[in-house]
């Protein structure tokens, strides 16, 4: 008891001491890691803080984590790391980003999270790409994601939401062309069967995240088929949609306590576009009823989105649009994105230039050439993060500078023909970025047109030889069949023939008993041991016949001892001479059919008993002396025994041996060819080598052996 309770103790100690129990150092490192998540889109900067603080945390305590408890280590620096390339990007600067990225890039061990910060670092650096109009390099960078992962935490969801948020942004805003509405569809279609779950929507931010990203979408499809593929149909159903995700995202913002600058930015975007969109295009009235729903939740929350211009329901004037314009760029401006402050004039300088308002536009056009001016000649000492991105704003600086030309914002000819130059120069960066794009889509395309065909022709291939293997198992099937068929009707003809000769036999035994019945003053014993000999011949015909035909006795294989058969042998046998029955002490096991063996003991026992007059019959069995594996039983007489020229006929149903010395009171030839039978089924259903043979001499008597199979 005493030493139970010790090992108990001591299992113990070990589990509590493996157990990953967390110090308030760590629980700290990973609260900063978890607020920085939290405030990702709230507060860049402020999340920026929290990475770095936690970085810093890890890299102080480096020596003792590692040593200790490695895997919190490395998932909490690559948690960090891409946090702090988050932020990066969001304020634009690629350049930390990239270092943040590379790091998590470097880290070789194979800490638990590994595959999910890996994903998440391809993500954040394919979205660099597309801003760089390198959307070729988007492609291969979203193609070695791997979104499936087994662990289903927030960060697992996150990543995924994420790489399909990524994904349709870089078919919505980075890509032209005819690739544009399928690559759309098929990320939908990927992400209506993920959001069925809502796997994808972690938390309110993410929520945002990915209905903007849906209601963009699906806005942009309704322009493709409405415009280029002349689907009605798809373009009512693309808008509802778009609508649809649009309504949820405001409702979302309306149930929160804390709303994002940038969320509620990108959804006023959106709103003024769809309303613009009404305004051109009378088709889209059909979508009234659920502007006027959107219109009723900002008004009714004016307040709190900061909303102090007039909301009419069902008024969509262009001054509405434009004052959702204006209210975004404001909010821009105050999370101090550059590239989203650049888009944003860029798009009220659009609008006014659509309206023919060319006044309008200039101050906005000018100002987002001024902040152009100030990225590239890195003048701006407010906005460090913006100059390292100049080469992101070739298409918006292409709009900027045809926006200047066509709102007329210079007399200057000089100044004219310069705007005219940089627009040639940044159409032709852009042209050639889109190229690149262009002709990686045609390859893919081509590609995935070749791992077709290769995979048909594989298919086929596979088809075909399943249709050979089809054929040669089919053949192999027909011709075992026929061996088989044959073989059964070999089998069918030896029974008939079994059973005919059992037949023959049995008219040819029972004639003398039932001759010698019919005989008169016959004494009363006589007449009882003939009937006796009668019935036990009409048992063995009806054994014979049983076993000899398709639904005879059955073979039931057990393991069983000798002496249990001797026993019950014994008590089964008539001696009708004073002969002596012994049975030896068989202190053998042995595996077969218990019913079978008795019934051929017993057979073998009578037929000793017929032919012995004086002496004795001896039943006894031992270890077969050639093989272990063997059991050998034998039945020994003392009767008058058996030609040695007949006993090679013994055991065949075609031959009847009569015994000269009878007086045609009894024949050899049905017993043995019934233990002859058995021990056949004996070596078919056990261990190969079972047999029956005979040894005898004339006027010394004969001994019958057989062999089963021992247990081990």
């Amino acid at each position: 008891m005493r030493k139970t309770l010790l090992i108990f103790t001591a299992l113990l100690f070990v589990c509590c001491t493996h157990k990953d129990v967390l110090s308030d150092y760590q629980k700290n490192v990973k609260h900063l890691n978890s607020q920085s998540f939290k405030e990702r889109l709230l507060n860049p900067k402020q999340s920026l803080q929290y990475a770095d603080s936690a970085l810093s945390m890890l890299y102080h305590d480096s020596v003792n984590l590692l040593r200790n408890n490695p895997d919190f280590y490395y998932d909490n620096v690559s948690r960090a790391l891409n946090s702090m390339a988050y932020e990066n990007f969001l304020l634009s600067d690629f350049e930390k980003a990239n270092e943040n990225i590379n790091k998590v890039y470097k880290i070789d061990e194979n800490y638990p999270n590994k595959h999910v910060e890996c994903a998440i670092s391809n993500i954040i650096n394919a979205k660099m790409m597309m801003r760089l109009r390198a959307s070729w390099k988007a492609d291969e960078l979203l193609e070695k994601v791997e979104c499936n992962h087994k662990i289903h935490d927030t960060l697992c969801h996150w990543a995924k939401s994420q790489y399909y948020v990524t994904k349709l942004f870089l078919n919505c805003f980075y890509r032209d062309g005819k690739y544009q509405y399928n690559e759309l569809l098929k990320t939908l279609n990927e992400i209506e069967k993920d959001n069925a779950n809502q796997q994808l929507i972690v938390d309110e931010t993410q929520a945002y995240t990915l209905y903007y990203a849906l209601t963009e979408s699906y806005q942009i499809l309704a322009h493709i088929s409405n415009f280029y593929q002349n689907e009605e149909e798809k373009n009512v159903f693309y808008l509802k949609k778009s609508v649809e995700y649009l309504n949820k995202s405001l409702k979302l913002m309306n149930e929160s306590e804390e709303v994002s600058n940038y969320d509620l930015a990108n959804n006023l975007q959106t709103l003024a576009r769809l309303i613009n969109d009404n305004n051109k295009n009378s088709e889209y009235s059909y979508i009234e009823k659920d502007l006027n729903d959107i219109l009723l939740i900002i008004n009714n929350n004016a307040k709190k989105f900061g909303v102090n211009y007039p909301i009419v329901i069902g008024d969509y004037d262009n001054n509405l649009k434009m004052n959702l314009l204006f209210h975004a760029d404001s909010l821009f401006i105050e999370t101090k994105n550059p590239y989203q402050i650049i888009a944003s004039k860029s798009m009220i300088s659009d609008y006014f230039i659509s309206d023919s308002k060319l006044e309008e536009a200039r101050p906005y056009l000018i100002f987002a050439k001024k902040f152009i001016d100030s990225i590239n000649d890195n003048e701006d000492p407010e906005m460090p993060a913006a100059y390292k991105f100049k080469n992101t704003t070739s298409k918006m600086a292409e709009r900027i500078y045809i926006g200047l030309i066509r709102s007329q914002a210079s007399d200057d000819p000089d100044e004219l023909t310069n705007w005219f130059s940089l627009y040639r120069s940044e159409s032709f960066k852009a042209f050639e970025k889109e190229k690149y794009d262009f002709n990686f889509m045609e390859l893919r395309s081509v590609d995935k047109e070749n791992k077709k065909k290769i995979m048909y022709l594989s298919l086929s291939i596979i088809l075909l030889f399943i249709a050979f293997a089809t054929f040669y198992v089919f053949f192999r099937y027909a011709h075992r069949n026929n061996r088989i068929l044959k073989k059964q009707k070999e089998l069918d003809l030896e029974r008939i023939a079994n059973v005919e000769t059992c037949l023959s036999i049995f008219r040819h035994d029972m004639s003398p008993y039932i001759m010698f019945l019919q005989r008169e003053n016959v004494p009363e014993d006589i007449k009882h041991d003939a009937l006796q000999k009668l019935i036990v011949t009409l048992n063995n015909t009806m054994r014979w016949i049983n076993i000899s035909t398709p639904n005879g006795l059955p073979f039931k294989k057990t393991y069983f001892e000798l002496n249990e058969v001797f026993e019950d042998v014994a008590k089964s046998i008539t001696n009708p001479n004073s002969v002596k029955l012994i049975f030896s002490n068989a202190q053998c096991s042995v595996l077969g059919d218990k019913n079978l063996v008795e019934i051929m003991l017993r057979n073998l026992i009578n037929n000793a008993l017929r032919y012995t007059t004086e002496g004795y019959v001896k039943v006894s069995a031992k270890k077969y002396e050639k093989d272990d594996n063997f059991v050998k039983i034998t039945v020994e007489d003392t009767g008058c025994g058996i030609p040695q020229e007949r006993l090679e006929e013994l055991f065949r149903s075609d031959k009847m041996i009569e015994n000269e010395n009878t007086n045609n009171t009894g024949h050899h030839g049905f017993g043995l060819m019934l233990c002859a039978y058995i021990i056949k089924k004996h070596d078919d259903e056990t261990r190969r080598g079972c047999k029956i043979w005979v040894e005898s001499e004339v006027g010394k008597g004969t001994k019958i052996h057989f062999i089963l199979c021992a247990t081990t």
